[in-house]
């Protein structure tokens, strides 16, 4: 993993990184959710917020640099996939925008996975294996 690499993604709109899920744990101050995550768990919240909200603004307010990780995106279908682009591209979830010090992450099983990938959603990535 080149976590040189991924750090020069902070603070870049319409960015987001693809690791190998081993290395996720060397991420610190970092929240990590399943990509297979169900809408109705992602929006189960009032006003529409994600669930993930209240758990990364708490990191992003209180460390300099955080980590969203996205675990298993390969592990989904491409249609499941592509409903991550507008959290890349504008970097906002159902009405929530993502702060500006989070490094967004999606991982991998292995480097063969990254033709899972959706062509989409590989557009805004930077491969940091």
């Amino acid at each position: 993993m080149n976590k040189q690499l991924i750090e020069l993604q902070r603070g870049c709109k319409a960015v987001c990184v693809v690791i190998l899920e081993q290395h996720s744990k060397e991420l610190d101050q970092g929240i990590i959710m399943d990509a297979n995550m169900a809408d109705e768990y992602l929006f189960a919240r009032t006003l529409g917020n994600p669930i993930f909200r209240e758990k990364l603004d708490e990191k992003a307010n209180k460390y300099d640099l955080t980590y969203f990780v996205i675990r298993g995106i390969s592990e989904i279908s491409v249609e499941q996939q592509n409903r991550y682009i507008g959290l890349v591209k504008d970097r906002e979830f159902g009405g929530y925008n993502i702060p500006n010090n989070v490094i967004l992450v999606f991982t991998l099983k292995t480097q063969e996975e990254l033709q899972k990938l959706s062509k989409d959603l590989y557009h805004f990535c930077v491969v940091a294996f």
